[in-house]
């Protein structure tokens, strides 16, 4: 029996749309109408965060920079910062911003207590990897003031979770932490030595919370003492011209422990965090399928 022309072109359109989406899933690649809306980004259980993807496919999973914004920051901020996004684009790598409930971190210490910041990251971590085709293995956690303490607290309790941290201007909070779990792993953390916001002492805030003395912080992360002499440099250098760097030696592992420091205040600075790519994280890739696409949602 003849098909009407009508039919016909009703059929042929219905098999055009599925070997789209057949070439969709065989590629590996995002439906355009992918789960992230642009009001609030991609949910997890815990809350939101926003990625920005590589523009290029690459015969490898793209590693990522998940970046904590600071007090009264967002995630929306860190996706649309210039610097941030550059980064990501000279290195190849998502950029992953959660978002802090309240523009505040909830670890331990902080004023703020709306959820188990740890939960949260873990829910964003596999997120991003299993929807993204993300490699778990070069993922940098990286973040500023509070959220610099974040990654200090992530480096503390998930120190396997991420290939490296690169905390600026921001340490462990009082009560500090008694002691890490697992392995120390690497970390590089950048502070200036004029910042009166979060002074590498730290000082005391209003009801009784308290920033952590940025040294204590170190030696808790490196026991033993090989982190001292970083101390010591500090103190003996507090006015410097740029940024000046030092590797602990003696330590415990293989993992890098580098502080470096400014004679600035409370600022940060995008190619800080792409050093610490580089330094720590830039040749752990995984191979991957060739013909996988990604796209920015």
């Amino acid at each position: 029996m003849a098909l009407s022309p009508r039919l016909c072109l009703i059929l042929a359109l219905v098999t055009f749309l599925a070997g789209l989406n057949l070439s969709a899933q065989e590629g590996g690649g995002q439906p355009v109408a992918d789960a992230c809306p642009i009001a609030e980004g991609c949910q997890v259980a815990s809350g939101h965060y926003r990625i920005l993807l590589p523009p290029r496919p690459t015969a490898e999973r793209p590693g990522a920079i998940m970046y904590f914004h600071g007090y009264q920051g967002s995630a929306a901020e860190a996706i649309a910062d210039e610097g941030l996004v550059g980064v990501a684009r000279r290195l190849g790598v998502a950029l992953i911003a959660p978002d802090g409930t309240g523009r505040s971190w909830s670890f331990p210490g902080s004023p703020a207590r709306h959820r188990d910041e740890f939960a949260f990251v873990g829910q964003v971590f596999d997120d991003a990897v299993t929807r993204f085709g993300l490699d778990p293995a070069r993922i940098l956690a990286s973040g500023f003031s509070q959220g610099g303490s974040m990654v200090w607290y992530l480096a503390c309790r998930m120190p396997s979770r991420f290939a490296a941290f690169a905390p600026i201007a921001g340490a462990f909070w009082e009560p500090l932490p008694e002691r890490c779990e697992g392995e120390r792993p690497p970390l590089i953390h950048v502070h200036g030595t004029s910042d009166a916001t979060v002074p590498l002492a730290g000082r005391a805030l209003r009801r009784g919370y308290r920033q952590g003395d940025l040294f204590r912080s170190l030696a808790i992360l490196a026991p033993g003492g090989c982190a001292t002499a970083l101390g010591d440099a500090a103190r003996a250098n507090p006015a410097l011209e740029q940024l000046t760097c030092q590797v602990a030696s003696g330590c415990s592992g293989p993992a890098r422990l580098e502080l470096c420091l400014h004679g600035g205040g409370h600022v940060a600075d995008a190619a800080w965090i792409e050093r610490a790519w580089r330094l720590m994280v830039r040749d752990r890739a995984v191979p991957r399928a060739a013909d996988t696409k990604l796209t920015s949602p």
